[in-house]
């Protein structure tokens, strides 16, 4: 009962009427962040390396120091390409204050990938998962429990994990806290 209230209040937090609709949406989002190990607040993520738009190996931990929001995302993903520009924004106003931002494509047609990456004209890190044999999602995403893009996680400069999938207010409210400005 106590996980129906939460979930029922969230969506109204969401700004999204309780239909069932938005009880399985938020329901799904309340058990990816409950039910894996690997996402949770104040841990590390599990080390991972993704291919870069040039072809090479990035290693999460070579972005230890900054702070980091990774962002899953696909070329087809009307939401992932709306929040693009507030992204840039985000960018624009903190790296040079040491903040990151990797965007990992789950696209699995690489070409429309890097014709998005391109279109959007997106300055951060780009990176494209893989997809392990006869799986519908792609690695790091299973290896998390992320049932769906867009998603976002911003981890501090330590590596531990500061948010999850949080709204971009959130995000902006943390950043904001985090560099004081």
């Amino acid at each position: 009962m106590k996980k129906k209230i939460l979930i029922i209040c969230a969506a109204a937090m969401l700004n999204i009427a309780a239909t069932k609709q938005a009880y399985a949406f938020v329901s799904q989002l309340a058990d990816t962040v409950a039910v894996n190990p690997n996402l949770v607040t104040g841990k590390t993520l599990p080390q991972f390396t993704v291919q870069t738009d040039a072809g090479n190996a990035l290693k999460l931990s070579s972005l230890k120091g900054r702070v980091l929001l990774i962002d899953f995302w696909a070329s087809w993903c009307m939401p992932c390409r709306a929040a693009i520009p507030h992204l840039k924004e985000l960018y624009k106003k903190y790296h040079a204050e040491g903040f990151e931002i990797l965007s990992i494509s789950i696209d699995q047609n690489s070409k429309a990938w890097k014709n998005a990456m391109l279109k959007e004209g997106m300055p951060w890190q780009q990176a494209i998962d893989k997809y392990d044999e006869g799986k519908d999602a792609s690695v790091i995403m299973e290896a998390l429990s992320i049932q769906s893009v867009p998603f976002a996680i911003v981890l501090n400069a330590d590596g531990k994990v500061a948010l999850i999938n949080p709204a971009s207010a959130d995000v902006d409210r943390h950043l904001k806290k985090v560099f004081n400005k």
